[in-house]
């Protein structure tokens, strides 16, 4: 069989798996809970190759490291399959509906009687599709909800500190939370919140925690603002950055340092000091961050801010 190559390696998969398990002292059993048998997981620690892929990812992910630092060769089948969820991905980022609803009928036909991780994928992309068609919010986190169940049987959001997570079943848990702030119930989402980033701080020696420990920041950082809260959105949003460092990518930078800088002005304001130099700066970063990536409507926002507060003309 013809084979494609992509980022991750089959051969060296279960070797590292076992090493990673062992280290962090996991079971094969709460590794494994909600994606596989003990048996499946014991063949792909043996190094068997007829495992598919978006398993062997989300292993690696509940492990807390990236696929990408591994070489995959992968079956012909196993690369249509990444193909269309890249596709699917890159779709529903663009809001182009008809064509989410046809690849994702086509990826469920394929997919049929494939593992749950298949099944989660395919029902997260149901909610989001929900919510491109406009569809009611609670259908959207309903469908979410299904989504985490399938490989986090039971799942409760008070217990997120006892699971093995991967990015994928992460980022639908920061999907919930962001749904249950747009149905206004916040404190849900901030409880939510605060364990998310409890369990990434549990696991910042894993790659997971600096990936997602910014995004997950910015949704906490924006609802301290709303309670004025400004003290601990800063000192969060501050944490938020220190993870951002050594990475190259601009994902999340743009708002974290509006939000140290909307933190800031609100502090000084409340305690009636006058240094603007030190947040006029962090706004101008976040506006020269949403220009480079052309998120023309947040950098407008901004320049408008420091137009009406500052004299935006006047700033060197």
């Amino acid at each position: 069989m013809s084979s494609q190559t992509i980022e991750i390696d089959n051969n060296k998969l279960g070797v590292a798996i076992q090493y990673f398990r062992e280290t962090y002292q996991v079971s094969q059993f709460r590794l494994c809970k909600g994606l596989c048998s003990i048996a499946t997981l014991s063949r792909i620690e043996s190094g068997e190759r007829d495992v598919d892929l978006l398993l062997l990812e989300t292993i690696l992910e509940r492990l807390g490291k990236t696929p990408n630092q591994f070489e995959l060769i992968l079956t012909d089948l196993d690369y249509k399959f990444y193909q269309k969820r890249e596709a699917l991905k890159s779709l529903i980022k663009n809001k182009q509906i008809e064509e989410v609803e046809s690849l994702l009928n086509t990826y469920e036909k394929m997919a049929y009687k494939k593992g749950n991780v298949h099944k989660q994928f395919i029902m997260r992309c149901k909610a989001l599709l929900n919510e491109l068609q406009g569809g009611e919010i609670n259908i959207t986190l309903d469908l979410l909800m299904q989504a985490i169940t399938y490989t986090v049987p039971g799942f409760k959001t008070n217990k997120i500190q006892e699971y093995y997570l991967s990015n994928s079943e992460l980022n639908i848990i920061i999907d919930i939370i962001q749904r249950l702030i747009s149905m206004g119930d916040r404190n849900r989402a901030k409880e939510l919140i605060y364990q998310v980033l409890s369990y990434l701080d549990d696991h910042n020696s894993m790659e997971k925690s600096d990936i997602l420990y910014p995004k997950v920041a910015i949704i906490a950082c924006k609802l301290l603002i709303k309670n004025n809260d400004y003290a601990k959105a800063l000192k969060l949003c501050n944490k938020g950055l220190d993870k951002t460092k050594g990475t190259r990518k601009l994902d999340f930078l743009g708002d974290l340092y509006l939000i140290k800088a909307q933190a800031m002005e609100a502090i000084q304001k409340v305690n009636n000091v006058s240094k603007p130099e030190e947040y006029l700066k962090l706004y101008l970063q976040a506006y020269y961050i949403y220009e480079f990536c052309d998120e023309i409507e947040s950098a407008n926002n901004i320049k408008q801010h420091l137009q009406e507060e500052y004299q935006w003309e006047c700033i060197g």
